[in-house]
């Protein structure tokens, strides 16, 4: 006789563990379309206040639905307030450790628009747009998956991410972590 397959039961999130969403606006829906993925969204989840309720490190091209102002900011977002996917990267508290300490030194960096003009080039088939974005962008800026790209990779440098931690988007980078890293229930 044969024993039923059982999932393994999905752990509560952690600090450091990374969220991934629909994202919001045109933003969201450009990021969506251009990577043909439900996915535009991404963030760090750094402590939770009360159950369900986190602090979080997220890039926002403006103010956010959760306040904060534009680029890397700390927010608090409740974890059911939308479709998520939460993934935890780290095998090891000390790789946790670092990744959220290389979040906190990425904090208070501006918005990468010009990543977000790349993105609608692709979109649009439209190269001369996307050497815009490239021209546009800045290293001392980030959008959303930049930053949780260089988080993953202060833990775990030998992590193979599709594109470079720079250049990443949201449903690339989490098709990356999902085979190295651990899905966590997000409510």
């Amino acid at each position: 006789m044969t024993r039923p397959v059982t999932q393994p039961t999905p752990q509560a999130p952690e600090p450091g563990d990374l969220f991934f969403s629909r994202g919001r606006g045109l933003q969201g829906w450009v990021i969506r379309r251009a990577s043909r993925s439900t996915v535009a969204h991404c963030g760090v989840l750094v402590r939770e206040l009360e159950p369900g309720v986190w602090r979080t490190h997220e890039a926002f091209g403006g103010d956010g639905p959760y306040g904060g102002g534009s680029g890397l900011r700390e927010r608090v977002r409740p974890l059911d307030g939308e479709p998520l996917r939460v993934v935890r990267p780290w095998r090891t508290t000390h790789e946790r450790d670092l990744g959220l300490l290389r979040s906190h030194q990425l904090l208070d960096q501006g918005y990468d628009w010009g990543e977000i003009t790349r993105i609608a080039g692709h979109l649009l088939h439209l190269p001369p747009l996307r050497w815009l974005g490239t021209a546009l962008s800045r290293p001392d800026r980030l959008i959303c998956s930049n930053h949780c790209a260089a988080v993953v990779l202060a833990g775990r440098p030998e992590v193979a991410l599709p594109h470079p931690p720079d250049r990443i988007w949201p449903a690339p980078l989490l098709d990356a972590l999902l085979p190295v890293g651990r899905s966590v229930s997000g409510r």
